[in-house]
């Protein structure tokens, strides 16, 4: 009997995925067109590029980076909630939006093939909500895809051994990689060289991780992640609420 809290590690190769090799390799969509994973990437450099401008101000920068998604503790109190899931899509710097599409295009990608556009559009924005909301509240206001980037790192490693597909663009190295990342992105916060959204990005892998877990087993013998995940979503509810409510 298997213990319901064996996480296995992601190998480097889907060669290397062992009785799970081609288990469920991407479901019914192997040639589906990733629209919603290239629809957002787009959307976020539309955004990039008018945060950009070169007759834009700190002023304007920040009134239109509001306007777009930004999002205070004082939005929340007056109810602006879709702001949590829009600001994800927001990025100033270039570094930053260029280590964010290029993680969402290679794993966002293999998401779609696996589960099918709709169900990725639904992860986005749960996933979004969820890290964007914890991030607001214990981290402060924060932008960026970064928080969803590693929402799917957390599911791909505990969803791989039923899709063994996801394999060919997250491997284990891949996993290290953001792992160690964000290592190094503690390291820069608390040395006050950057502000950095740690709060979204270890929420975001958190849920992923639950969701990943649960499209793993299945909502008959993996009720619990599911449970899991809602109650995430549920607790992040709540908290807008009572917020908006104490306004």
């Amino acid at each position: 009997m298997s213990l319901p809290f064996r996480f296995p590690y992601p190998p480097n190769s889907p060669d290397d995925a062992g009785p799970t090799r081609g288990s469920r390799l991407y479901e019914r969509f192997s040639n589906v067109l990733p629209v919603v994973t290239y629809s957002v990437m787009l959307w976020c450099v539309v955004v990039y590029f008018l945060l950009n401008r070169g007759d834009a101000n700190s002023v304007t920068t920040y009134k239109l980076a509001h306007f777009l998604g930004y999002t205070t503790h004082q939005d929340l109190a007056e109810g602006r909630w879709w702001g949590l899931i829009a600001s994800t899509c927001v990025h100033i710097d270039l570094w930053h939006i260029v280590f964010n599409m290029l993680w969402l295009v290679r794993l966002g990608s293999l998401m779609e093939r696996g589960l099918g556009s709709l169900k990725t559009l639904a992860f986005f924005i749960t996933a979004a909500f969820v890290s964007s909301t914890l991030q607001l509240l214990i981290g402060g206001p924060g932008i960026g895809f970064s928080g969803v980037v590693y929402a799917l790192g957390g599911f791909m490693w505990a969803a791989w051994p039923r899709f063994t597909g996801f394999l060919e663009g997250f491997s284990g190295s891949s996993l290290r990689w953001l792992l160690i990342w964000q290592a190094f992105c503690f390291v820069l916060s608390w040395g006050g060289m950057m502000q950095i959204g740690n709060t979204a990005h270890i929420s975001g892998m958190a849920f992923g991780f639950l969701v990943g877990l649960w499209a793993c087993k299945g909502t008959k013998k993996g009720w619990y992640w599911l449970s899991a995940s809602a109650l995430m979503i549920l607790v992040c509810i709540t908290l807008c609420a009572a917020i908006a409510a104490a306004n």
